[in-house]
């Protein structure tokens, strides 16, 4: 049934521990309003040199009906204005995420970029968010 990607991918998000997204300050936000697909919004954070305040960033990841072979595709939004996407607002000199890459892609388990990009040979389907959203915060603290 084509309504069963929704069902799953609202169930997924549902999931989201959370402890983590209170330690974290994630503020996940789902938007359902395109039938085509689901938007769920994650601030991440990132720690600044010195006494400057942490850097915020916002990772939509879009959930497509393939989500669960292809990935769910990221893209990093604007902190303030989530309408407006592009390279500058990606984290750099990050593992895993790769803003120089055209497109841009997050090589995690679990994103577009890694299974339909970068290892197609990798199954989506054993992809958790918990794990994907805890790894890229890991990486965005080193």
């Amino acid at each position: 049934m084509e309504s069963d990607w929704r069902s799953d991918a609202l169930k997924e998000i549902g999931a989201l521990k959370r402890p983590w997204i209170e330690k974290y300050a994630w503020s996940p936000c789902v938007d359902t309003a395109n039938p085509n697909h689901i938007d769920l919004y994650i601030r991440l954070s990132r720690p600044d040199a010195g006494d400057r305040p942490r850097k915020v960033f916002v990772l939509r990841l879009r959930y497509e009906p393939d989500f669960r072979t292809a990935g769910r595709r990221e893209q990093f939004v604007n902190a303030e204005d989530w309408t407006k996407e592009g390279v500058e607002y990606w984290p750099t000199g990050v593992g895993g995420i790769l803003p120089d890459r055209n497109p841009p892609v997050i090589c995690l388990e679990g994103t577009c970029g890694f299974h339909s990009d970068l290892h197609r040979d990798r199954d989506g389907r054993r992809a958790n968010l918990n794990k994907l959203l805890l790894e890229i915060q890991r990486c965005l603290s080193q």
